[in-house]
C-alpha cells in the first residue's frame, strides 16, 4: 500500500487522476505517424473543430484549419528520422478530462541535409475521441 505523501507544491490541476484510457495513447501515436507521413489531411481527423495548440512561446492557435496549416508550414520541409517514444502515459482526471502524456524523440533533418536531435514533451486533452487540446515543448539534443 502506498503511504500518502505530502508534496512541497500541490497541484491546482488535479492531483485526483487514474490511469486513463490506452486507446488514446494509440490515437497520439497515430496522429504522430501521419505526420511524420506527411499525410496532413489524416492529421486533421484526430482534431476537434475547436482544436487549441498551446505553442512554448506563449502563444496558442485555435481551430483546426489554423492547426492544420501551421503543422504543414512546420514539418512538410523536413524530415523526421529515428523516431522513438520515452513516455506515453493516459489519465483519466478527477473532473473526468481524458489526457495523454507523450515525451518523444527523434532527428530533424532539414532541406539542406543538416539534421538535429530532439526531444518533444506534449500533452493532449481529449473530447471524445478526438483532440481538444495540445501543447508542446521541444530541446535539442545536440
Amino acid at each position: 500500500m502506498i503511504k500518502k505523501v505530502d508534496y512541497i507544491y500541490e497541484s491546482n490541476y488535479s492531483d485526483n487522476f487514474k490511469i486513463g484510457n490506452p486507446y488514446k495513447i494509440i490515437k497520439v501515436q497515430e496522429m504522430h505517424q501521419y505526420i511524420i507521413n506527411k499525410n496532413y489531411d489524416m492529421v486533421g481527423t484526430y482534431l476537434t473543430n475547436n482544436v487549441i495548440f498551446s505553442l512554448e512561446d506563449g502563444s496558442w492557435l485555435e481551430r483546426k484549419e489554423t492547426c492544420i496549416k501551421f503543422i504543414l508550414e512546420s514539418y512538410s520541409s523536413i524530415e523526421i528520422e529515428d523516431y522513438q517514444v520515452a513516455i506515453n502515459l493516459a489519465v483519466t482526471e478527477g473532473n473526468g478530462d481524458e489526457l495523454v502524456l507523450f515525451w518523444d524523440n527523434g532527428k530533424i533533418v532539414t532541406p539542406d541535409g543538416k539534421e538535429s536531435n530532439y526531444s518533444w514533451v506534449e500533452t493532449f486533452r481529449f473530447e471524445g475521441d478526438k483532440i481538444a487540446y495540445m501543447n508542446q515543448f521541444s530541446k535539442p539534443r545536440n
